[in-house]
């Protein structure tokens, strides 16, 4: 970034800077924009939804398939950060090849697991408690970690676990019948109707 427009930025407010930004948005990536905003807002920060990632991502799809007619795709890939070598498996979306991601900013119990980002389009929102590397597939230098964790009799169980849900989760990003039947047995009341009322018809 040039002297000129680091100074420019910094005698803005963060106001101006988004207005900014979404001035360069297209049409398109501003619906994805406002969507994935008030689903973060109304849902993750206000609802305080955790361990959310492959429900949040999945209705993004839907509801902006259905409402807006705005194809975006799931991504079922992994995250990792620098206090351990392993990764997570974690669900973000992308329109345009740009990543949102509206639920690694709330995690459960963040002081074991950090949270991460709020980012819009590749654009940080919010901050979290520290940044996350994004792989679509388990990097080499985590293989080893993994490997021990699934040979440990105390995290065994969970590593298994973890892949066989990656694994269902990564073989419906495509399949929207799949990704609507999911959302429909939601056991926790999430569903389809009860996130897009929460989010859309509570304001």
């Amino acid at each position: 970034m040039g002297q000129a427009r680091q100074k420019k930025l910094a005698g803005q407010s963060f106001e101006q800077v988004h207005q900014e930004w979404l001035s360069t948005l297209s049409p398109e990536e501003l619906v994805v924009a406002d969507v994935a905003s008030t689903v973060h807002k109304k849902i993750v920060k206000e609802g305080g939804m955790t361990g959310g990632c492959y429900h949040l991502s999945f209705f993004l799809k839907r509801y902006l398939k259905k409402e807006k007619n705005i194809d975006v795709d799931v991504v079922v890939g992994w995250v990792g950060e620098d206090s351990w070598d392993g990764v997570a498996s974690h669900a973000w979306v992308e329109f345009n090849g740009k990543k949102v991601d509206v639920a690694l900013n709330n995690t459960e119990h963040p002081e074991f697991v950090p949270t991460g980002d709020f980012i819009l389009l590749d654009r940080v929102m919010r901050k979290g408690g520290t940044t996350y590397s994004y792989y679509r597939d388990i990097p080499e230098k985590s293989k080893k970690a993994l490997a021990e964790m699934a040979k440990a009799p105390d995290t065994s169980s969970g590593v298994k676990a973890t892949h066989a849900r990656h694994a269902r989760m990564s073989s419906m990003v495509d399949n929207n019948e799949a990704i609507d039947d999911y959302l429909r047995s939601v056991p926790t009341g999430g569903n389809y109707e009860q996130l897009t009322k929460q989010a859309f018809l509570n304001s």
